[in-house]
Parts: structure tokens; C-alpha cells; sequence
């Protein structure tokens, strides 16, 4: 075997074999101990052998990421508020004249 084709086999993940009759639930255990498939709060986990994703930071967002988290959210909201004053600026308008109309369409019609 080339050192090409161990390089392939080492980024590819192996597959978990159960066993028939294995109890599944005992496979799944969260950070607290408690056991079963769904006792945690994360529902789906994924794991890679894929060295591209080892060094891959997480976690909580300092105070520059809360920054730019608010800033998203109130840009996000400016931009649902002109959406919002757009919209009224096209319908009063439109409730107005809708308005003239029937009031001269009523004046109209009794003469």
C-alpha cells in the first residue's frame, strides 16, 4: 500500500457495527449519565476523523461576536420596519382614495 491510499483510509470514518440484539439505548449516554437515545438536549450528534475539522474552535461568543450578533438583529430590524412603513405609505393612500370614491360614488348617486 502506497502512503497515498493510507492518507484516503485514515480520512474516512468506520462504520459502528451493533450487534443483533444489542440493546441500542445503552450505546447513548449525555454528560449527566442518564441513558437513552434522547435524554440529552442534543438530539443528533455527528463526529468526523477528518483532520480539516480537529483544530475548529467553539463555543460562546465573546463580546465582539454579541456585537456583531445585535448588530445583525438591529439591522435586521431597520430593515423590517421600513418594510413595515413602505407598506402603510402604499395602503393609506389607497384606503383614502377608496374612500373619496364611495363617499362621491353615494353624493352621485342621490342626486
Amino acid at each position: 500500500m502506497s502512503d497515498g491510499d493510507k492518507d484516503a483510509n485514515a480520512r474516512h470514518p468506520e462504520a459502528e457495527i451493533i450487534p443483533p440484539g444489542a440493546d441500542p439505548a445503552a450505546r447513548w449516554q449525555d454528560s449527566r449519565g442518564r441513558q437513552g437515545p434522547f435524554s440529552g438536549r442534543d438530539r443528533m450528534w455527528v463526529w468526523s476523523n477528518d483532520l480539516r475539522y480537529r483544530g475548529l474552535p467553539y463555543g460562546r461568543p465573546g463580546p465582539l461576536g454579541m456585537l456583531a450578533i445585535f448588530a445583525a438583529l438591529a439591522a435586521l430590524g431597520a430593515i423590517g420596519f421600513f418594510v413595515f412603513l413602505g407598506a402603510v405609505a402604499i395602503t393609506l393612500p389607497l384606503i383614502a382614495a377608496l374612500m373619496v370614491a364611495g363617499i362621491v360614488g353615494g353624493v352621485l348617486r342621490r342626486l
